[in-house]
């Protein structure tokens, strides 16, 4: 009788996945547990990934996939992927969540419910669903997603859209068109230039960062580009259309939007440096959003010179100009304006815990953030932090004093209102009774000066362990936060190669085995 081995693989996953889950739960008992998460889908399945982040003792950034869950069985609502979530929280030992009983053993409506007081912030994509599906949790929306949405205001100037659409047009034609690409690569050759192709804008995700790739393409090559508009005619003749019937004539570029395509490349360059920056894995992001957001409301001011691949450039055309002011209103709109504090919160206090950045001194920092945020709201959110939830508890204090009402306990007191009344470093000192100056660490820390840009942030929390023992845990819990979910996106990449790799033979569940022992085990010994 004919007999078939088990896959190896498949024989390693069962035991993998009971050993990650062992370790990621003793790991996670440890810290407050930071969640990002997304849905992947493909060829009729469905998988709901989960990773947590945290900062370690040693002051390095680690990231565990804690759930990838079958999902294509499940209706994608806030209710189911609030509830999914917190199941796979509780069954990694973050929190609880479980139905209760009565004392006679039967089940009760209600859910001992503790996971939302163990996570200490969630990000997500701005999808409704997830947002609804996580109220019930402190956090905020993936960055690099709500600058899609801003860089959407900029693309949907008329002839700012139309230059881009016809770009699609014409990478339509060199992806299907044999004669055309082999022409293409011929002009290509005669300039010196690579041998390449258009890519192809289905950058669904971010919605806007595969238009700008195929934007810079064009712009590089563009002297190739116009050599085959006049010599594709003859030796293609539009014999072959795009799917919606439009011939390669019909996606031309004319001079004026060659410029036009030339000096949104001006503008576009830098939301893509922001987001590659936001979409780090091995270092803290949190603290530099509102750095660099700054920045980005700096570059979109028509105010600003620019400069593109290091060479000052200019942006004079109506149509880019106007583009340019719907893009500095959809930065301030959404950062510094409607943007609601609890969104925005643990951004601002990774900035004050952040050497680098702790005094607002970045780029436009008091232009565009007065009013709604502001460094002395931000010292405010950090204080408040310390106080409640890091500072450390002062010691009783004995009394021998026979009228102890009259005698005065020395120990450290500083109000918000103190923080709120100037920025100046100076009046972060607080001076206590009987003329002795006390300080406590987040108050030591303020007064030190700002550290050089280049400094490795964690390796400078580590060394202020010592001095600033209980700061730094609080800088670990904050600096951990991610700015994207870059993080699952990536981890859906391994997802999507292994449903092709097998040739899509696996089930949810499979995938749901295989994804976590290949994410988890690499750093286990």
């Amino acid at each position: 009788m004919f007999f078939s081995t088990p896959f190896h693989i498949l024989i390693c996953v069962s035991d993998c996945l009971g050993f990650v889950k062992e370790r990621v739960g003793y790991v996670l008992s440890l810290t407050s547990s930071i969640c990002v998460g997304d849905i992947w889908s493909q060829g009729g399945i469905a998988i709901f990934g989960i990773l947590v982040y945290w900062i370690d003792n040693d002051f390095k950034l680690r990231e565990r996939l804690v759930a990838a869950i079958p999902f294509s069985s499940v209706r994608h609502t806030g209710p189911e992927l609030e509830a999914a979530t917190k199941l796979a929280c509780a069954s990694m030992g973050i929190g609880e969540y479980k139905q209760l009983k009565d004392a006679d053993g039967d089940w009760l409506a209600e859910m001992e419910d503790t996971v939302c007081d163990s996570v200490h912030c969630t990000v997500s994509d701005n999808a409704s669903n997830i947002v609804n599906g996580w109220l019930c949790f402190d956090g905020h929306e993936c960055v690099a997603h709500t600058l899609a949405l801003i860089v959407k205001a900029f693309l949907e100037q008329p002839r700012v859209k139309k230059v881009f659409a016809k770009l699609r047009g014409m990478t339509g034609h060199f992806n299907h068109s044999v004669i055309g690409v082999k022409l293409l690569y011929e002009i290509l050759k005669r300039n010196g230039l690579a041998k390449s192709k258009p890519p192809q804008d289905n950058d669904t995700r971010s919605g806007w960062g595969g238009a700008f790739k195929q934007a810079k393409w064009y712009h590089q090559n563009k002297v190739a580009v116009k050599m085959y508009d006049i010599e594709h005619p003859t030796k293609t003749a539009n014999a072959v259309p795009n799917l919606d019937g439009s011939v390669y004539k019909d996606h031309q570029l004319t001079n004026d939007e060659w410029e036009i395509l030339r000096e949104s490349l001006y503008i576009l360059n830098h939301p893509t440096i922001l987001v590659d920056l936001l979409q780090g894995a091995h270092y803290p992001t949190a603290s530099l959003v509102l750095p660099l957001i700054g920045k980005l409301a700096h570059i979109a001011d028509e105010a600003t010179s620019l400069k593109y691949e290091g060479k000052p450039v200019t942006v004079v055309l109506p149509d880019v100009v106007d583009a340019r002011k719907k893009l500095l209103k959809g930065v301030t709109d959404r950062y510094f304006t409607d943007l609601m504090d609890c969104k925005v919160e643990d951004f601002s206090v990774a900035t004050i815990l952040d050497p680098r950045y702790k005094s607002f001194k970045f780029k436009c920092a008091n232009k565009w953030m007065r009013g709604n945020l502001t460094r002395e709201k931000a010292v405010a959110w950090t204080r408040k932090a310390y106080d409640s939830d890091w500072k450390p508890k002062p010691k009783p204090v004995e009394s021998t004093d026979s009228n102890p009402s009259q005698k005065k306990v020395k120990h450290n007191v500083v109000t918000v209102a103190s923080y709120l009344a100037d920025s100046d470093d100076e009046e972060f000192d607080t001076v206590a009774s009987e003329g002795e100056v006390e300080k406590d660490e987040l108050s030591i820390y303020l007064s030190l000066p700002d550290v050089p840009l280049d400094t490795y942030l964690l390796k400078w929390w580590k060394s202020q362990e010592v001095e600033l023992p209980s700061l730094s845990r609080m800088a670990r819990q904050f600096l951990g936060v991610p700015a994207t979910t870059a993080g699952v996106e990536r981890a859906f990449s391994k997802v999507t190669f292994m449903h092709s790799d097998l040739r899509k033979r696996l089930s949810e569940g499979s995938i749901e085995h295989s994804i976590m022992a290949s994410m988890n085990t690499a750093e286990f010994d």
